[in-house]
């Protein structure tokens, strides 16, 4: 029995080492290359725990109000849920991992509320950029698809992964939900790989798109 987080690592490791290893036995060693499909694989994660968002917000809402009613304002659970220890039969449901959003509605009701901006957002991020994301983490190594299709389907994908984020955070902070946390629980460092990321992913796509090849990730 291993905890929450040990999980997500092996999930973010295995799924960044792979295709970087199968790139490198077909093409050498690229950064870029491997800086986009850790990207991936961090988004493939929260893709599945979005799609578990969509169905397990009514589990969602029940945690978080028992949340409200136990914790102080401005704490969080202790042990926080990524440290507490989980059997791999559960780790491997959608159930187990629904504890990331009640827990992270104490930071952003958004995530307890269906009707908000933020959980469609998200919602919409896990249904939408899944494939597309699992696509362009391999055809980084091989021609699936040609590299202006690849490269016009990456451009959208990253851009409204981006934008999403931009808007999420303008809600956030305009209707002042970060009032009464501490800084450290804000949410802003926790998002900040979806501008950082996206914006890379752009600049690799607009790559593919002029020059019609996958070159950029094949040095």
């Amino acid at each position: 029995m291993a905890v929450s987080f040990f999980y997500v690592v092996l999930f973010v490791s295995v799924g960044t080492a792979l295709p970087v290893c199968f790139h490198w036995q077909e093409h050498g060693w690229s950064w870029t290359e491997a800086s986009l499909a850790l990207f991936c694989s961090i988004n493939l994660l929260v893709c599945i725990w979005e799609l578990g968002l969509f169905i397990n917000r009514d589990l969602i809402l029940k945690e978080y109000l028992a949340f409200q009613k136990t914790l102080k304002k401005g704490t969080l659970p202790q042990p926080i849920f990524m440290f507490e220890h989980v059997p791999l039969t559960q780790a491997i449901t959608l159930k187990h991992w629904s504890k990331v959003w009640s827990t992270y509605s104490i930071m952003d009701p958004s995530y307890s509320d269906q009707t908000s901006y933020g959980f469609f957002v998200d919602v919409g991020n896990g249904a939408v950029t899944l494939v597309p994301t699992i696509m362009f983490s391999l055809c980084m190594t091989w021609d699936l698809v040609p590299a202006r299709i690849m490269g016009t389907i990456g451009i959208i994908k990253f851009y409204q992964e981006m934008y999403g984020t931009i808007l999420y955070y303008f809600s956030y902070m305009l209707n002042e939900r970060y009032k009464g946390r501490p800084f450290m629980h804000m949410v802003l460092p926790a998002n900040f790989v979806w501008i950082i990321g996206p914006a890379f992913g752009m600049y690799a796509c607009y790559n593919m798109i002029m020059s019609g090849n996958y070159d950029m990730f094949r040095g």
